[in-house]
C-alpha cells in the first residue's frame, strides 16, 4: 500500500503530470481523492490535506514529500490517540 507523499505522487503520475505542479491543480482536478497518509490506513481528502500543508506549489518529488511529510505524520499521531483523548484535549484543553 502506498501512503502519505507517495500517494500524492502516484495522483501525479498516473495523471499524465509532471512536476513542477501547483497545488491549486491538484485540488481542482482531484478535490475529493482520498489520500492514505499512514501505514495504518487512515486517510483524508486531498484538498485538506493541501490546505494543511499551506503549500502552493510542489518543484520535485522531493519537494513534495518535504512539504507533505510533515502533514501526514502529525495527522497521522493525531489519529492514534483515543477518542477519550481527543474529547479532553477538545473541552479541557
Amino acid at each position: 500500500m502506498t501512503y502519505g507523499p507517495d500517494a500524492v505522487h502516484e495522483l501525479i503520475v498516473e495523471s499524465g503530470w509532471s512536476y513542477p505542479v501547483s497545488a491549486g491543480r491538484l485540488e481542482r482536478n482531484m478535490p475529493m481523492e482520498n489520500v492514505v497518509i499512514d501505514a495504518a490506513g487512515n486517510s483524508m481528502m486531498l484538498s485538506e490535506l493541501l490546505h494543511a500543508a499551506e503549500a502552493d506549489r510542489f518543484e520535485s518529488r522531493e519537494d513534495l514529500e518535504r512539504k507533505l511529510g510533515p502533514v501526514c505524520e502529525a495527522e497521522s499521531r493525531a489519529r492514534q490517540s483515543g477518542i477519550v483523548d481527543r474529547l479532553k484535549r477538545t473541552f479541557l484543553g
